[in-house]
């Protein structure tokens, strides 16, 4: 009799997921490389990123993945923020080798922030050069982060179109580099072709007395290149991490497939910061204390410290966020609950619906219902 129950539960559950969840067979193949090299947070935005669209399978590819071959069955790589230098180091001539190879028979690239490092062509610095750029200024990489002012060019309006009437984005950066064109003698002897802009940078970031100011406005944000056959996407901040933009992720993975006529669907809405926030040293030194408020502070001391990060672009809160749901004062599970919906924090996704399902508070249920309701929203 047991045995006759769990094989119907088992059918049902079954029936059930083939019912319910009608998405199509997925069509595009993406690795996200895991390596020493890959920030945790970095990673797993843009790996939540691309599972918006159900057409896309995306998996976790390590170096020894690729040693055995595993590009033969991606149409996209994608090399994630993190450490640019250590992303060269950790892969080895023989891996890069493979890449690209990869790219030039046709394979798809999308590097990010320190992915871009890595694909550069800069002058005494690790990195592969197969993205047509070199790094502006290395010396002085470490510029801040924030939500930067950045406008798409008019190639840029034609990838994005639902944002080709919007003069300014605001789009999360995180010293990412500062971008120009690598020399052409170093092209001339490469596969990559010099890059087209996708976005420029509007924002003057400098933060601190040993940066220039001046640098960032009208740097690259995105842009687009040719290595060989295939295509690279270079982007030097992070839409992946941006409430309604990580959206664009999806589109960029199909265009660097060469399919962007499979385009991700979706209804742009302005995101709940819609401004220009860059980071001081005194509000990064804030941010940093914030971890103690929320381990060992009150309840309104945790509120009031969540209020100042939903102001500020906080790199460090899509960390704790989720910690914040299983708190003990219902109050501040909803204001966890609130920020995760308002910041579009798809990594949050399994929590915010746990947290949903074990809330007895009617406030807080409510609102982790609203949250769960609107993450869910942004898949197709």
């Amino acid at each position: 009799m047991t045995k006759r129950i769990f094989f119907l539960f088992t059918a049902v559950i079954c029936a059930f997921s083939c019912t319910t969840k009608n998405a199509p067979a997925p069509t595009l193949n993406v690795g996200m490389l895991d390596g020493l090299g890959s920030g945790h947070t970095n990673m797993t935005e843009a790996f939540a990123a691309a599972q918006l669209d159900s057409r896309i399978s995306i998996r976790y590819i390590t170096s020894a993945n690729i040693a055995f071959g595993v590009l033969d069955s991606l149409d996209v790589l994608i090399i994630p923020g993190g450490g640019g230098s250590m992303h060269t180091f950790s892969l080895g001539q023989t891996n890069i080798n493979l890449i690209k190879k990869y790219a030039e028979n046709g394979g798809g690239i999308l590097c990010i922030c320190a992915g871009a490092y890595a694909l550069s062509h800069t002058p005494d610095y690790a990195c592969f050069g197969m993205n047509g750029a070199q790094v502006y200024d290395l010396d002085h990489s470490s510029r801040g982060q924030g939500l930067c002012s950045i406008a798409l060019t008019e190639d840029g309006k034609k990838l994005f179109p639902e944002l080709k009437e919007i003069d300014t984005l605001h789009i999360l950066f995180e010293n990412g580099p500062m971008l120009v064109p690598a020399d052409s003698a170093v092209l001339a002897e490469s596969p990559a072709t010099e890059y087209t802009p996708i976005a420029l940078m509007l924002s003057d970031v400098h933060t601190g007395e040993e940066f220039q100011p001046g640098i960032s406005p009208g740097k690259p944000f995105f842009l687009a290149n040719n290595y060989g056959k295939g295509r690279v996407f270079t982007s030097i901040g992070h839409p992946e991490g941006s409430a309604s933009f990580s959206w664009m992720i999806p589109r960029i993975l199909w265009w660097c497939a060469g399919k962007e006529d499979q385009a991700y669907p979706v209804e742009y809405k302005a995101p709940y910061n819609d401004r220009e926030i860059i980071m001081s040293n005194s509000d990064l030194q804030k941010e940093g204390s914030l971890y103690r408020t929320f381990v060992y502070g009150t309840k309104e001391e945790k509120l009031e410290g969540m209020e100042w990060m939903m102001a500020h672009p906080s790199w460090s809160m899509k960390t704790w966020a989720a910690g914040l749901l299983y708190d003990k004062d219902p109050e501040v599970r909803t204001a966890a609950a609130r920020y995760i919906s308002e910041s579009e924090l798809l990594t949050a996704k399994k929590d915010i619906e746990a947290a949903f399902a074990l809330e007895e508070d009617e406030n807080a249920k409510a609102e982790m219902q609203k949250a769960v309701e609107h993450i869910e929203s942004l898949y197709r």
